[in-house]
């Protein structure tokens, strides 16, 4: 974490994304700079995709990362990239809701439980056809971002660290739930960035998720996307994190 707070200080913000309401926006950063996700105008929660950027096979590991770290990630915790790859993608480096810890519902921000928002799931429900589900909108962000088609894209979004969200599981059931994000403007959550990587960010359809997730009623906000480069020299002795060293061949996988 010195590392990581060396890094940050002084670093200069090289570019900023404005993510609309009900939508969601790509970014790139580059191995070694730091980004940072705002809350704007109100309580806005996000779902967020990361990638490797020069190979989209490389994402985020939702499942590993909470095997590793909790249901819900903070300050000094990382996000996970999927097999044959498993290394460090990001590693939060500060998290202004951190003094929320955990509630007496059993809550917390910054969840890897919930998958995103689709319309798959709002059509098996409700028989509705919603087409602004965290799902959709970062499948057609990467598709713009990438020059795929839709059909294309679509695969490669996959399950999200759900920030800002207060989320948990009931006592009761075991059941997933979410409640009023505790988020408010000024907040925000900074990451270093430990490979390149090409990241997506959906502003969700619900707001700050008291209510419903797939809703054009609820009252939704923008999220603001930052990236920041560190002062030459800051970096020295620090290199991005080898793929993972098992040998697959020993297993009958793919060498």
């Amino acid at each position: 974490m010195a590392l990581y707070r060396r890094a940050a200080l002084g670093a200069t913000r090289i570019s900023q994304t404005v993510v609309s309401p009900r939508d969601a926006a790509c970014f790139r950063v580059a191995a070694g700079q730091i980004f940072r996700i705002s809350s704007l105008e109100g309580s806005q929660v996000g779902d967020l995709n990361l990638w490797q950027a020069d190979n989209l096979f490389e994402r985020f590991y939702s499942g590993k990362t909470r095997a590793l770290h909790g249901t819900h990630i903070t300050t000094g915790q990382r996000m996970w990239s999927s097999f044959p790859y498993l290394r460090p993608m990001a590693t939060i480096i500060h998290d202004s809701l951190n003094w929320y810890g955990i509630d007496r519902f059993g809550g917390s921000v910054h969840d890897v439980i919930g998958t995103r928002c689709d319309p798959y799931t709002n059509a098996l429900l409700s028989g509705g056809q919603y087409h602004q589900c965290c799902h959709s909108n970062l499948t057609r962000a990467l598709a713009a971002e990438t020059g795929m088609s839709l059909s294309q894209a679509e695969p490669h979004v996959h399950d999200v660290l759900n920030v800002f969200m207060c989320t948990g599981f009931t006592r009761d059931t075991g059941q997933y739930f979410m409640k009023a994000s505790p988020v408010r403007p000024g907040d925000y959550l900074e990451f270093f960035a430990e490979v390149d990587l090409l990241g997506a960010l959906s502003a969700c359809p619900g707001g700050d998720c008291s209510a419903k997730h797939s809703s054009d009623a609820a009252k939704c906000h923008p999220l603001l996307i930052e990236v920041f480069a560190p002062i030459e020299g800051r970096l020295n002795g620090w290199a991005p994190p080898e793929l993972n060293s098992y040998d697959q061949s020993h297993s009958g996988g793919n060498s």
